[in-house]
């Protein structure tokens, strides 16, 4: 019997620290659920797995969100090369780009050094979500932009690739505030666990009117946010007054980062400005800043616009209902957007020669 009891313990511990070496490390969680060991933590997508209210479950997430072969290019660009950074909005395969050659850059995750071909067009298009913009076009625009952007091979110092050292150290992933999210997706993510769950978040929206910390929902309770972009109180909310001088230092800083790229040898930098889904789907929650309208209407902004905003903002439907990021019609839309510059590009060659940008949108 005591070696019953203790291999039965020793199990336990073996399998408590299985659960807790997968929980602090962000990377083999990953691994695990790419192979097919465990479901994907957001795939009914983040503000359900955020707030588990029934009403919102996306259970056919992945199909909204995917793209297919029907929206990749059918004519691509033989002398227009393709540069894009972006963040969790614009994590499509380049293939979907209409550019002769295709790059693209996650926001903070690594650095792409490259060589620019004389031969042709070098475009550049930054993409930024509206909560980011007073954070990553301020202060820091030059290290996340220009020292973590695209280095051009010979003209650039080397950069330290820290982001990405960060990212690949096990210790540096394990004492951050998603380990407890992770270690409660391993013990806690079952069908039965999950109903437990919907059914304590409807009653605390039912009785309460709250929804689990971190989300907030609509007043018709037909939308889901992150708090940090619907709550007025959030500096990252489209609801925070601005002042003039912080949108003219947020134009200031565009320009800065398009004339470095200008120099480095690259035709054109364009910048996209996504609106958060709160700007989309319940702009009037609150006063409203307008402050892609006031970065586009800006007389000081040289920098040229791919402006999706006007038409998103018609089309609440083209986020997800479970998640804060727009689904597989959104980013159709930016793909349009992108390739249909490109191709104008591709097909004014001479506007070049005489000096002229032959697509500025503002």
């Amino acid at each position: 019997m005591k070696t019953l009891f203790s291999g039965l313990r020793i199990a336990i511990m073996l399998v408590s620290g299985i659960v807790l070496w997968i929980g602090l490390s962000d990377r083999l969680q990953r691994k695990l659920y790419s192979r097919g060991f465990i479901p994907d933590q957001y795939r009914f997508g983040d503000l359900y797995n955020i707030t588990n209210l029934e009403q919102f479950k996306e259970t056919h997430w992945a199909e909204a969100d995917g793209l297919d072969e029907n929206d990749k290019p059918r004519i691509r660009s033989n002398n227009v090369d393709l540069y894009t950074i972006g963040d969790s909005f614009t994590t499509m395969d380049t293939s979907f780009y209409a550019g002769r050659r295709n790059h693209h850059i996650w926001l903070g995750t690594g650095v792409d050094t490259v060589a620019l071909d004389p031969e042709v067009h070098s475009i550049l298009v930054i993409e930024v979500i509206e909560r980011t913009i007073q954070e990553r076009l301020r202060e820091h625009y030059a290290e996340l932009y220009i020292d973590r952007g695209f280095q051009i091979r010979g003209k650039n110092r080397p950069v330290t690739n820290a982001a990405s050292n960060t990212g690949r150290s096990f210790w540096g992933n394990t004492l951050n505030r998603q380990i407890n999210e992770r270690l409660e997706f391993l013990l806690f993510n079952s069908e039965a666990a999950l109903k437990c769950k919907e059914v304590k978040a409807g009653m605390m929206l039912s009785w309460f009117g709250r929804t689990h910390p971190g989300s907030l929902i609509s007043r018709d309770r037909q939308f889901l946010f992150y708090e940090i972009e619907a709550d007025p109180q959030s500096i990252l909310s489209p609801f925070t007054p601005l002042t003039n001088a912080d949108i003219d230092s947020v134009v200031i800083n565009m320009n800065r980062i398009r004339a470095h790229y200008l120099r480095a040898g690259f035709a054109e930098v364009y910048f996209c400005l996504i609106p958060n889904k709160v700007t989309v789907c319940e702009p009037e929650r609150h006063p409203h800043n307008r402050q892609i309208a006031r970065i586009e209407q800006n007389p000081h902004l040289k920098a040229p616009l791919l402006t999706l905003s006007r038409q998103l903002r018609h089309h609440p439907e083209w986020y997800h209902k479970s998640d804060g990021h727009w689904n597989a019609s959104g980013k159709r839309l930016w793909l349009k957007y992108v390739n249909d510059m490109v191709m104008r590009w591709s097909t004014t060659l001479r506007s070049r020669r005489r000096g002229r940008n032959p697509v500025e949108q503002k």
